[in-house]
């Protein structure tokens, strides 16, 4: 049997087009074999490349039309915020002609929302996100947004500006987002409590005094002196970690103020947990009313669980 012929250069590294194959000699037949993979309808690559989110979006642009942009939960991902299903590949575009794939979803726009020549801006693919996630994703992409360093003020003009699917609800998210939010479980266990009715706490403050700094918390019920904060595993697997969170826990009730652990399991029962801490309110004075657990509430964190959340964003593989 012949040896194969050797893969041009020009199609090792990056996905192509038939047209492009042809160019160098490549017919249909070939790209048929198992040293191609085709992408999606008329566009290949080389089985020798790996694929990740950047291959497939250079895949996509190959057939969409001259202009498209990345937007969406996909352009977001392409930023590290991996929120959401991974698929269809969100993008937009001006022109009239429509091109449909699987796993991919072009939007045709009368103005393209401002970007850098590929990927809409951060503030603009939050909005355009909104249209496939509910509030508990929309309220942690814009949290992480700020984390990142996006100016609220550049969603609220994308939120103003906007007028398409889900702007509705990214109104409302702008109501719950906030500053010092460092993981996207803060964000989590905040509208657990929030959205059930309980005050709001507050995100990541310093505790402790001028003269003495005790440390920083996840959230804390300032007046009522009770701290809410989210345990991940690698507090338990690193030694110094756990030493060292022990220690801030008993120099934290040594100026009397109240922990409460989240972990993983806990989340598995959210309204033991709102009830838990409403319990603990209580105990150190507030009066406000219980938890109201509504038909939204019960979508959000009991129907749709944490668990099932981060499986989603996970879900389906590049390859």
């Amino acid at each position: 049997m012949p040896k194969p012929r050797p893969i041009p250069a020009a199609l090792r590294a990056r996905p192509f087009t038939l047209a492009q194959a042809r160019e160098c000699g490549i017919g249909r037949r070939v790209l048929a074999g198992s040293r191609f993979r085709r992408l999606f309808s008329g566009v290949y690559i080389s089985t020798d490349w790996p694929l990740d989110l950047n291959t497939w979006l250079e895949a996509a642009l190959l057939i969409a039309p001259p202009g498209t942009i990345v937007t969406g939960l996909t352009g977001l991902r392409c930023r590290g915020i991996d929120i959401g299903p991974r698929w269809p590949l969100h993008l937009a575009t001006r022109a009239e002609t429509r091109v449909r794939r699987p796993h991919l979803r072009i939007t045709r726009v009368t103005t393209l929302p401002p970007h850098d020549g590929r990927l809409a801006e951060p503030a603009d693919c939050f909005v355009t996100a909104c249209a496939d996630v509910d509030l508990v994703d929309t309220v942690t992409i814009g949290d992480w947004l700020l984390h990142r360093g996006i100016p609220r003020a550049a969603l609220d003009q994308a939120v103003a500006a906007s007028h398409g699917r889900g702007v509705a609800l990214a109104r409302r998210a702008m109501t719950l987002v906030r500053d010092r939010v460092e993981s996207p479980r803060e964000t989590y266990v905040r509208l657990m409590l929030v959205l059930a009715g309980l005050p709001e706490p507050k995100c990541n403050p310093n505790l402790g005094s001028s003269i003495a700094f005790i440390g920083r918390a996840d959230l804390a019920y300032m007046v009522y002196r009770l701290i809410v904060e989210y345990d991940g595993r690698f507090h338990a697997e690193d030694a110094d970690n756990w030493d060292d969170d022990l220690d801030r826990i008993d120099d934290f009730a040594d100026a009397e103020w109240a922990h409460i652990r989240v972990t993983a399991r806990r989340l598995r029962r959210p309204r033991a947990l709102v009830m838990r801490v409403y319990r603990r309110l209580v105990q150190r004075g507030y009066q406000g009313p219980p938890p109201v657990f509504t038909d939204e509430w019960v979508t959000l964190f009991e129907t749709r669980t944490a668990a099932e959340r981060a499986r989603e964003s996970l879900a389906g593989s590049w390859n």
